[in-house]
């Protein structure tokens, strides 16, 4: 967990808790916004180049106008802001060159304690049935109010969790064959751990130990865990320093991995005995998890200098060090996540561009795309003994969720490994094919209240679950029952229960990929209105009943959010992003609509700039979330 926050007027990044505030009150940024304003603050009063930026936010993206695209991102970052490009505050453009972020930035570290929200962690658990870390009735400070309308107030304790697991027997299931459809094979499954601070993992070759990277209170370090035993060894302290990805030599006697500083691009990789020992220094410029070459000769790598006006490039080594060799070298997006692999008799590298497999002899030669292979997004990928078959984690074919698959080489014949609602971040496999290990992410989160004279004291009043319960959506209807959004299998609800967690109830579902945020219930609580986002991130402003009927769309413009609705109801008020700027308006909360209109629910009604006389503020009490 990153434990420094960036301060800069009113806001607050953490990019270790992917999290912006201003004034304490949350935003909510798309993930490449988010990673756009973490490289502006991060290098405050340095020029970010164009090809900069393209690297921030197209690394997994494919078929993109970059020029338009950057233009766009940045309009959209500074009316988050509230910035202004004729008279900028935060970020400057210097014409032919790039952008440069002008406010001042103080870099605070944070202390992690009981008193933090909650924050970041890691599970390891069976992959059929993810373990969700218990329900925790620990304290979940909220931020501070100026005024209480109620007894309790809502918070949300939740966790963004990696959970391990091992598949046994995977690979006699699933023979190299790809003829047509093949029925979903029964796979053993044996949990691993369950320390809830996992960042990354690989297994040896021989399935009997696991290396890992812990990360508790935004420090690192490297474990080994024997699996028959349950014993395990700490290797190396990284303290601040970060680690991408783990490796075993081919005979399981050392494990590499990398170290690098905190936001920079590349890092130095080391060797030490699985014992423990002295790390060995090997070699410098390595920016992905190293990959080793199956006779345990040399190392694959992805050197990113995307961040300073460059490239990614392909390289090999000796694991000694020696003799290193660039074979190829790919512009913005570049290489997506640094990842490489060997194919298992290591003639081949394969590696991923955009939505592309590309595969490349191992001794150099012409990168070549692999035919069929076409993902949304590749995650990570891994060789799958005895053939040459790879293991990969991505969305393909319209998946909603990251999972994994097998893809033969040389065809790119793909076939579905798992078929569930778990998203997969990395997968590794042992020497014989027949265990794979499953990173999947997850999200933990529960409901409380707190009581403002007792905020030492939460009570939770919601299972935990990984349907992000309340993370976006949450309010209080004036008969004191709470209205929540969530997200089962990413399709958006709104659900209605009990102060006290009693008779939940399903008012609201959409049945494609959707999410609600900001929910705001009229004083009279005979209406809500509420912020609905769409997959291609667009977001419009809806009113329904209290019972979730009588649905009607208000706004539609690219982004509007988050509402809030007048004293006397007949207006919700909200904030709309609109070319570079972020405009506050108002319309009428019954949906007014223009003169000569027949219908009353499909058009939409006339929105109007709010003008400072008519702008009411009402403070209500804030909810503190933390994913």
């Amino acid at each position: 967990m990153n434990t420094w926050t960036f301060e800069f007027g009113p806001f607050e990044l953490n990019p270790g808790r992917q999290e912006l505030r201003r004034s304490g009150v949350r935003l909510r940024l798309p993930p490449s916004r988010f990673r756009l304003l973490v490289l502006f603050v991060s290098r405050s009063g340095e020029l970010i180049t164009r090809d900069e930026i393209a690297a921030c936010l197209w690394k997994d993206e494919q078929n993109v106008d970059i020029m338009s695209g950057i233009n766009t991102a940045v309009k959209q970052l500074r009316s988050h802001l509230g910035d202004d490009s004729t008279t900028p505050r935060y970020i400057e453009t210097l014409v032919g060159a790039g952008y440069r972020f002008i406010a001042p930035v103080v870099e605070i570290p944070k202390p992690a304690g009981p008193a933090e929200e909650p924050v970041k962690s890691s599970e390891v658990s069976i992959v059929a049935v993810p373990d969700v870390p218990p329900q925790d009735s620990s304290p979940v400070p909220a931020a501070s109010v100026s005024s209480v309308e109620r007894d309790w107030r809502p918070a949300i304790a939740s966790a963004a969790l990696l959970v391990v697991a091992v598949l046994f027997g995977f690979y006699r299931l699933h023979p190299p064959t790809f003829s047509g459809a093949t029925p979903r094979a029964e796979m053993a499954l044996a949990h691993i751990t369950s320390s809830g601070d996992l960042r990354s993992a690989n297994i040896s070759p021989d399935g009997k130990f696991i290396a890992f990277i812990r990360e508790t209170a935004g420090r690192q370090s490297l474990w080994v865990k024997q699996l028959a035993t349950d014993s395990m060894l700490q290797l190396v302290d990284l303290g601040s320093d970060h680690c991408p990805g783990v490796a075993f030599s081919p005979d399981g006697g050392y494990v590499y991995f990398v170290r690098k500083a905190e936001l920079s691009a590349s890092g130095v990789l080391f060797e030490v005995s699985f014992l423990g020992g002295d790390p060995v220094r090997v070699l410098a410029g390595i920016s992905g998890a190293p990959a080793i070459s199956p006779d345990g000769r040399k190392v694959a790598f992805i050197r990113s200098t995307l961040s300073t006006h460059d490239e990614d490039s392909v390289e090999t080594a000796g694991v000694d060090g020696s003799g290193e060799r660039t074979l190829a070298s790919y512009k913005a997006p570049g290489i997506h996540l640094n990842r490489i692999a060997w194919t298992p008799d290591g003639s081949t590298l394969v590696y991923p561009v955009q939505s592309h497999l590309m595969a490349m002899p191992a001794e150099g030669g012409v990168p070549q795309q692999v035919p069929g292979a076409q993902c949304t997004t590749i995650e990570d990928l891994w060789p799958l003994p005895p053939g040459r078959d790879m293991i990969v984690v991505g969305e393909i074919g319209g998946a909603l969720r990251t999972q994994i698959y097998i893809v033969s080489l040389p065809g790119g014949a793909i076939r579905q490994v798992t078929h569930d609602f778990s998203h997969y971040a990395a997968v590794r496999a042992t020497a014989d094919g027949k265990t794979l290990l499953a990173v999947q992410d997850q999200v933990a989160s529960t409901i409380q209240v707190i009581a403002p004279a007792s905020e030492s004291e939460a009570r939770t009043i919601s299972a935990g679950n990984q349907n992000l319960d309340g993370v976006q959506a949450l309010a209080w209807t004036p008969e004191g029952k709470l209205l929540y959004g969530s997200e089962p299998d990413q399709r958006g609800e709104i659900w209605e229960m009990g102060r006290d967690g009693s008779s939940p109830r399903r008012l609201v579902r959409v049945n494609a990929p959707a999410a609600f945020s900001g929910l705001a219930v009229s004083p009279r609580g005979d209406f809500i209105a509420v912020s609905r986002w769409s997959d291609d991130d667009v977001a419009s402003i809806w009113r329904m009943d209290l019972n979730g009927h009588d649905q009607m769309q208000l706004t539609s413009a690219k982004q509007d959010f988050p509402p809030s609705i007048t004293p006397d109801g007949q207006w919700v008020v909200y904030g709309s992003v609109q070319q570079d700027k972020s405009v506050l308006m108002k319309v009428p909360s019954k949906g007014a609509l223009p003169s000569g209109s027949q219908t009353t629910r499909r058009s939409h009604p006339r929105c109007l700039p709010m003008d400072s006389e008519s702008l009411v503020l009402r403070i209500r009490p804030l909810i503190s979330v933390q994913v």
